[in-house]
């Protein structure tokens, strides 16, 4: 059960990285300043892609697929541990 919950972590990792690459290249293409802001802040291209949905929709959906995932996965590991401790 552990490896399929590195696997979707792996996964949901990769996701909000190339997601991240990808905000990061379109937010320059926008803006000087939306880009130095995506690259320098963390999270801050959750914000730009929201802002700029038609614009960013690409890598929004990348980063916010990968941070469902990681917070089911969250979920699926709190239930896991009330049903069976340790």
């Amino acid at each position: 059960m552990m490896m399929l919950v590195i696997l979707v972590v792996s996964l949901a990792a990769t996701l909000i990285f190339v997601g991240n690459l990808f905000a990061i290249a379109y937010a320059f293409g926008q803006s000087t300043w939306w880009g130095i802001g995506v690259l320098l802040i963390p999270l801050f291209s959750i914000v730009y892609c929201a802002r700029n949905w038609e614009r960013a929709a690409y890598p929004g959906k990348m980063i916010y697929a990968g941070l469902a995932a990681l917070g089911l996965t969250y979920i699926a590991l709190l239930v896991m541990m009330a049903v069976d401790p340790v």
